[in-house]
C-alpha cells in the first residue's frame, strides 16, 4: 500500500515530522541512507537556545523550548534534556560591546536573558570558566539534550504510531506526471507518492536538480571533539560571540566540543556503510585551543575521540522550509546551517502544516526559497552561523 507521504532523511528533521504527520494518522514511510542520526544530528552539540538566535529563528527557539521541557515524556523516551542555560562569553572588548547589544536587543524581544559584566557572577552559574572572560549573557531557559537519543526518541514515537522506516536504501530520484510528484524512486524500488519531504542535507539538490531549482547550499564543516568523562563541572552550555567554540558537559561527564563553521573543500567517505568527516590535525588543535581558553579545566582531560560533521550553509543562515516551486507534492526543509537541533519540534510544527496546507501556529515566511531570488543583488556581510543547537 502506498504510503502518504514519503520522508527523505533520518535526521531530527525527518524524524520529528515524521512523528507529527503520524499523529495525525497519515502513513508515513522514512528512507535512510545510512542510518538514523548518521549525519549532522549526530554530532551535533545538541544545544537547546534560544539566546543568539537570528530573529526568524527566534519564535521557533521559544516555541521549541515549551516543547523540550515535555518531550521525554510525550515520546516516552529519554531525550537527555537538561535546562541550564547558555552563557555566552566575551573574550575581548569588542566582544563585550557585542554581547551587551546582543542581550539588551534579545531582552526587548521578551527574551529571558541578562548581561554579566562581573567575572564572580559568571563564575557563580560555571566556577570552570577562564579568569580572563570580560563579560557574558546567560538565557537560563537554555539548555542541551543528546542528539542521537532525541532522534531515537522521535523515531520510535512515530513507529509506533505506524511510521515505517526503511534504513540502508537510498532515494535515487523523483517521478512526475506533469507537474505533480508520481513516484519516489529508490536502490531497491519504486515508491508510489504523491507527497514527498526532502530532510536530507546537502543531497537535497541531488534530488532536485532535474527541475532546474537548487537551494543555494555550501558545505562547510564543523570539528566536534568528545573527552573522558570528568567530575560535574558544567551545567550550562557555554559559547562566544562568534560562534569559534561551543562546550558543554554530557549527563555521564564527558565534555563535547564544537568548532564554528570552518571551510572546507574535502568530501564525505564512506566506511563499513556509514558517512564520515575527517578534519584536519591543524582543526583539532585549534577547537582544542578555543576550548582552553575560556575553560582551563579542559587541559587535565583525555581526548575520547573527535568526528567532523558536514554543514549544509545557506547565505543567510537560515534554513528553507517550503514548498518545491513549480512541482505539486514536494517539499524541502535543508539549509539549517548546523543550528537546526534545538528548533526541530517547532520545524516539525510548521513541516506538518505545510504538508496538510493548514495554517501553523508560527510564521515561516522567511524560509521561503524565493528569498535567494529577491536577495541576488545582495552584497552585504555574511552571517555568522553559530553551531549551539
Amino acid at each position: 500500500m502506498s504510503p502518504d507521504i514519503v520522508i527523505v532523511g533520518a535526521g531530527i528533521t525527518g524524524c520529528a515530522t515524521a512523528y507529527e504527520l503520524s499523529q495525525a494518522g497519515l502513513k508515513v514511510e522514512v528512507i535512510e541512507k545510512y542510518v538514523p542520526a548518521a549525519m549532522a544530528s549526530g554530532w551535533t552539540l545538541g544545544g537547546v537556545r534560544q539566546s543568539g538566535r537570528l530573529q526568524p529563528e527566534l519564535p521557533l527557539a521559544k516555541y521549541s523550548i515549551e516543547q523540550w521541557s515535555q518531550l521525554s515524556r510525550t515520546l516516552d523516551y529519554d531525550t537527555g534534556y537538561v535546562q541550564e542555560g547558555n552563557l555566552r562569553l566575551a573574550r575581548n572588548e569588542k566582544e563585550v560591546k557585542a554581547i551587551e547589544a546582543l542581550a539588551r536587543k534579545q531582552k526587548s524581544h521578551g527574551l529571558d536573558i541578562v548581561y554579566l559584566s562581573d567575572i564572580k557572577e559568571i563564575q557563580a552559574i560555571a566556577p570552570c570558566v577562564s579568569s580572563d572572560i570580560l563579560a557574558a549573557s546567560f538565557c537560563p531557559t537554555d539548555g542541551h539534550a543528546d542528539p542521537v537519543a532525541t532522534v531515537n526518541a522521535y523515531k520510535e514515537a512515530a513507529q509506533r504510531n505506524g511510521s515505517v522506516f526503511r534504513i540502508g536504501e537510498s532515494v535515487e530520484t523523483l517521478s512526475t506526471e506533469g507537474n505533480k510528484l508520481s513516484a519516489v524512486i529508490t536502490s531497491r524500488r519504486t515508491i508510489r507518492a504523491s507527497r514527498c519531504l526532502l530532510a536530507c542535507g546537502m543531497g537535497v539538490n541531488q534530488l532536485i536538480h532535474r527541475f532546474g531549482i537548487q537551494v543555494p547550499l555550501s558545505l562547510a564543516i564543523a570539528t566536534v571533539i568528545q573527552t573522558t568523562p570528568a567530575a560535574a563541572l558544567l551545567k550550562p552550555v557555554l559559547g562566544v560571540v562568534d560562534g569559534a567554540i561551543t562546550l558543554r558537559q554530557e549527563r555521564d561527564g564527558k565534555f563535547r566540543l564544537s568548532s564554528g563553521v570552518q571551510k572546507w573543500n574535502g568530501a564525505v567517505i564512506e566506511k563499513d556503510g556509514q558517512p564520515y568527516v575527517f578534519p584536519s590535525s591543524e582543526k583539532v588543535y585549534s577547537t582544542l585551543k578555543a576550548g582552553f581558553e575560556i575553560c582551563p579545566s579542559l587541559k587535565g582531560l583525555q581526548m575520547r575521540r573527535f568526528w567532523g560533521g558536514s554543514i549544509d550553509l545557506t547565505p543567510d543562515a537560515l534554513p528553507v522550509l517550503d514548498k518545491l516551486p513549480g512541482i505539486e507534492g514536494v517539499y524541502v526543509a535543508s539549509g539549517f546551517s548546523g543550528h537546526g537541533f534545538g528548533i526541530a519540534p517547532a520545524v516539525g510544527h510548521i513541516l506538518y502544516h505545510l504538508i496538510l496546507g493548514t495554517i501553523p501556529k508560527l510564521a515561516f515566511q522567511s524560509f521561503a526559497l524565493e528569498r535567494f531570488e529577491k536577495n541576488q543583488t545582495d552584497t552585504g556581510p555574511e552571517p555568522v552561523a553559530t553551531l549551539q543547537g
